[in-house]
């Protein structure tokens, strides 16, 4: 088990709901959690095996002394949890993060999908079938994408992407800008990896660079990506936030560039997308995510669920069937307006 894997955290809370909440919200970022009362605390003592406590008394509580006396990471106090159901939720979770990250000295997130985890996907056997590109649809793979969607993943993302990318069509006129939470060092490695078996070219995104039919770029992690006259423009800065890449950060700065791209949300820790797709300003855009049910961790999809926003769920072979579909009917709309544009003339 890695040490990431095995991160155990302690809440100490008065209040019941700010306890539940603070379990609820450390437990989708992967971590292994203890969660204590004061009572409960005085009956079972300080646990030697807890990586990080967090801690929530008021100050005249006469048991916060001993966490002064601890050797581990300690969090005093943090605000209060609001509901998952409200817009505040993903901005609380992020700051928490943060707040966690910073103590522990690393994006623990982003450290569950190493090298060897991506070259363990890459040995597995292909696992989806090829969905054929529909009649209608005339087939392109160099031009500049007529059609763009943004992925975001994290834990379990990677396999859950591959098997989507692996299933689409040669020629689907659509190009996708990824982002993934990973270490920095191991990103030309998941292109790599998800090259195999697919038709899509995966690439790392670099400056200048346009999107195009038939291509995946992969959004460094530790330099925020936006656009400029369509091209990739590659920030000299980290992404905002705690998390490396910044989904939240990628999918407005891509719409703000592309506002008819949509958005789909695999498998992850964490919540991040969901503060974005809350925010959007059209309800015409598309936003699908993994089902919960076929996700190694369905924290972030599932928080982009809860915002009301997803418009869609499917396993990666249903996210697929329906992102060829969905191009399906587009070039069918675009013919026949086409045709009514020509009659009237």
């Amino acid at each position: 088990m890695s040490e990431s894997s095995s991160l155990k955290v302690a809440v100490v809370a008065q209040d019941t709901l700010q306890l539940h909440r603070l379990r609820n919200a450390i437990e989708d970022f992967g971590c292994e959690v203890l969660s204590l009362s004061p009572q409960s605390l005085e009956q079972k003592g300080l646990d030697p095996k807890v990586s990080i406590w967090l801690v929530d008394l008021h100050e005249d509580h006469d048991q916060l002394d001993a966490f002064f006396e601890l050797d581990k990471p300690v969090l005093f106090g943090f605000e209060s949890a609001p509901s998952k159901s409200t817009p505040e939720y993903p901005k609380w979770e992020k700051r928490l993060y943060a707040k966690l990250k910073g103590l522990i000295g690393n994006d623990f997130i982003a450290a569950r999908n190493t090298q060897a985890s991506l070259q363990a996907i890459e040995q597995l056997a292909q696992q989806s079938v090829e969905i054929p590109l529909p009649e209608s649809v005339i087939a392109d793979t160099e031009n500049v994408a007529k059609y763009i969607f943004i992925i975001g993943s994290s834990l379990g993302g990677p396999e859950a992407v591959k098997e989507f990318l692996d299933a689409l069509p040669k020629g689907l006129p659509v190009g996708f800008i990824y982002g993934q939470h990973i270490d920095a060092q191991f990103v030309s490695v998941l292109a790599n990896v998800l090259g195999r078996h697919s038709h899509f070219r995966l690439r790392v995104a670099e400056q200048n660079m346009n999107i195009k039919n038939g291509e995946v770029l992969i959004v460094q992690a530790d330099k925020e990506v936006t656009f400029k006259q369509g091209a990739i423009h590659v920030l000299e800065r980290p992404w905002p936030g705690p998390y490396g890449p910044s989904v939240d950060q990628l999918i407005v700065n891509t719409l703000k560039h592309f506002p008819y791209a949509g958005i789909i949300l695999f498998s992850g820790m964490g919540n991040d997308g969901a503060e974005a797709v809350s925010q959007l300003q059209s309800e015409h855009t598309q936003v699908w995510a993994q089902s919960s049910e076929t996700c190694a961790s369905a924290a972030m999809p599932d928080a982009s669920r809860e915002t009301g926003s997803v418009n869609f769920s499917g396993s990666p072979h249903a996210l697929a069937q329906h992102l060829v579909e969905h191009i399906k009917q587009l070039e069918n709309q675009h013919l026949m307006e086409n045709s009514h544009a020509a009659t009237d003339k």
